[in-house]
């Protein structure tokens, strides 16, 4: 008979790595073949196929830029059409810009005046606000009826 008691730790090692390695083995093959008769019980039996038509070929590139043109054109053209609203805009302040910056410049003390004769006051209200003669009011609204600030009346 064997003598048990010459076994040391690495042989009895060995030996338990060798069981578990089995019984794993084991159990693996037995979940296999359970999982392969499961799907066999669960497919629904094979239907014949029928012969589906081949589509035409399609050109999905044109397809799409068809599609895309359909879609975006009304888009793009109210995009230009705000564009072009934005650019004569644009213009014209630029214009005005260059108007006011070839203008000489406005005495500090006249400024007011200048604004409230731009709103359409009268000579005579200007002068009150002012503290400034009637003519001198009468000056600056001439002067901003020439710059087309005022009212021409």
């Amino acid at each position: 008979m064997i003598d048990l008691s010459a076994i040391g730790w690495k042989e009895a090692a060995l030996v338990a790595l060798v069981i578990l390695a089995g019984y794993m083995g084991y159990a693996l093959v037995r979940l296999s073949m359970l999982n392969a008769r499961r799907t066999a019980e669960t497919a629904p039996p094979p239907v014949p196929a029928a012969p589906v038509p081949a589509p035409p070929p399609v050109d999905l590139q044109a397809e799409l830029d068809m599609l895309l043109d359909a879609r975006l054109a009304p888009l793009m053209q109210a995009l230009e059409t705000r564009l072009d609203l934005i650019e004569d805009r644009l213009d014209g302040v630029s214009r005005r810009l260059e108007t006011v910056n070839q203008l000489p410049p406005v005495a500090p003390q006249y400024s007011e005046a200048l604004s409230l004769a731009a709103r359409g006051l009268s000579a005579e209200d200007i002068a009150e606000q002012c503290d400034m003669s009637v003519g001198e009011a009468e000056l600056v609204r001439t002067l901003a009826q020439s710059r087309g600030m005022g009212d021409r009346t």
